[in-house]
């Protein structure tokens, strides 16, 4: 008998990231002669379609607003005193709103779906009311960690206790949470995975070379990922005004998404691109659905996270595309490129220090066709969808058999 498993995917910025990517291609992938699928999301997304193509039953549930009192605006220090009586009340308020009521809705979904299984897709620091809904109904859950997190809430602490495993996406993410004392889970090393054979083209590289005005003389660089200050396209614009003294035609591509939250840094870009003279150079593309096409039309793929980046799944794409790599020498990324056998890497932040290394790459394109062809071979035996498929699963056998 087939085993129900609940994914639920939390973030819901409106952007999407490689969680969503990395779901995908799980649950595409599963057994689906063991296991039923059932995905979850709290907002649409242009990846839904995708899911449900693929014949995964896909949810979309709406979060409730919070709760907002208003207060009293006074200096009086008796109208001070039912402010902060007023805070704690909606605190209170959506305390309940937001965990009990949302636990017990999910528990009651659990049980009425006859799920064997809750597979959270992000970390031990979200998702507590399905852990709590799981708790409940004695269901086992699990969860990815996906992130290099600095600090885990208590309450994070307490549930993260009870989940079954934490699955982490590589082993910094896992030496981090050993790092902030979260020595007693049950950790699973499981990469994320890339079918190359899926990672496609559409045949439009003329016609987006002519509409970002691309020519075959220009030296075409690029950096793949939502627009966020801890991606780091900082360093990207910097290193580019650097290359440029070489190589006046650069052109470098930023593709990502901008959420409202990250406009801040967007319009920081923007001004810095004005300022270094670069607005012929450097082009921001927006949101792009398949990222496929516009790693073809480059010459080397720039990963620059300034945080420890958890993973860093754009590379495992530009290893698809057989692109030479720089990426930062921080977090995981380690864990994917071999200097110089696949790629190049650079300290944090550091944008003479990235120019350098992609120069490597521009100045010797027999050297970066062999490290793309490297790069391509090396995601094939180690990091293929295949493997992450198969370590799932694995876990999910040991679980509920």
């Amino acid at each position: 008998m087939k085993k129900n498993i609940l994914y639920c995917e939390s973030n819901t910025d409106g952007t999407i990231g490689g969680s969503f990517f990395s779901l995908l291609f799980l649950v595409q992938n599963i057994d689906k002669s063991k296991y039923n699928p059932v995905v979850v999301f709290y907002s649409e997304n242009s990846l839904i379609p995708k899911y449900r193509e693929s014949g995964i039953e896909t949810i979309v549930i709406t979060l409730p607003k919070p709760v907002h009192f208003r207060k009293i605006s006074s200096s009086n220090p008796v109208f001070k005193l039912l402010n902060l009586f007023i805070s704690i009340v909606q605190s209170g308020v959506n305390f309940f709103k937001f965990f009990i009521f949302q636990s017990f809705r999910y528990a009651y979904f659990l049980k009425k779906r006859n799920i064997s299984l809750v597979h959270l897709n992000n970390s031990i620091i979200r998702n507590h009311d399905w852990m709590m809904a799981s708790w409940i109904t004695g269901i086992k859950c699990i969860t990815h960690e996906r992130g290099i997190n600095t600090r885990y809430s208590k309450l994070s602490r307490f549930f993260a206790k009870k989940l079954k495993a934490v699955v982490s996406i590589s082993n910094a993410v896992r030496e981090n949470m050993l790092d902030k004392g979260l020595n007693t889970l049950n950790y699973v090393t499981i990469y994320n995975g890339l079918d190359p054979d899926q990672i496609h083209t559409e045949g439009r590289s003329v016609e987006l070379a002519n509409e970002f005005g691309l020519k075959k003389s220009n030296q075409v660089i690029g950096v793949v990922g939502n627009i966020k200050e801890w991606k780091g396209q900082e360093s990207v614009i910097r290193a580019t005004k650097i290359i440029k003294e070489k190589y006046p035609d650069i052109k470098c591509l930023i593709v990502g998404d901008i959420s409202k939250n990250d406009e801040y840094y967007a319009n920081k870009l923007y001004r810095l691109v004005e300022e270094f003279d670069l607005s012929e150079n450097v082009i921001f593309t927006g949101y792009q659905n398949n990222v496929a096409n516009f790693l073809e039309l480059m010459d080397v793929v720039i990963h620059s996270s300034i945080h420890p980046e958890p993973f860093g799944r754009v590379i495992l794409e530009a290893m698809a595309m057989r692109k030479p790599i720089v990426g930062t020498r921080y977090g995981a990324i380690p864990e994917i490129i071999v200097e110089g056998q696949t790629g190049f890497m650079f300290t944090p932040d550091d944008e003479n220090d990235l120019a350098n290394g992609v120069l490597k790459c521009l100045n010797d394109p027999e050297l970066a066709e062999k490290l793309g062809q490297q790069g391509y071979d090396r995601l094939v035996s180690n990091f293929h969808i295949k493997f992450n498929v198969s370590k799932t699963e694995q876990l999910y056998k040991e679980l509920i058999g």
